[in-house]
């Protein structure tokens, strides 16, 4: 049966445990854990989900899911639009709508009637109430 030691680990994790625990030896008391640890942090939970990096690195796991899932203070990230150029017309669609994840999962739509979509319903399927 495998287990979870630092050999089964993938390589972005296996540096993040090493990083984290050459931090730890060198830190100086109740030092903060740095902006570029926390980076490769979420980078691995990214990959390897919340809980198994948070139980590998250490770390409480509701502040590594609150820097994953785009949350500050409570409140959700807001959206981001960007507009996309004229590849969907040149396709024959009226619009192409792109949702993404905090956690990165992304969904693409290209839709020739945007009338015949139920965006707000879409919206809470893909990202939730």
């Amino acid at each position: 049966m495998a287990t979870n030691s630092s050999k089964g680990l993938a390589g972005g994790l296996e540096r993040a445990k090493m990083e984290f625990a050459a931090w730890r030896e060198a830190r100086l008391g109740a030092e903060r854990i740095p902006g570029g640890l926390w980076d490769e942090a979420v980078r691995a939970a990214r990959q390897h989900g919340v809980h198994r990096v948070s139980r590998e690195l250490g770390l409480d796991y509701n502040h590594l899911k609150r820097r994953c899932g785009g949350v500050a203070r409570g409140r959700a990230a807001a959206p981001v639009f960007v507009e996309l150029d004229g590849a969907a017309a040149e396709a024959g669609l009226a619009c192409v709508v792109e949702l993404e994840k905090g956690n990165g999962t992304r969904m693409r739509i290209g839709v020739r009637d945007t009338v015949a979509v139920d965006w707000g319903k879409l919206k809470e399927a893909f990202l939730g109430a």
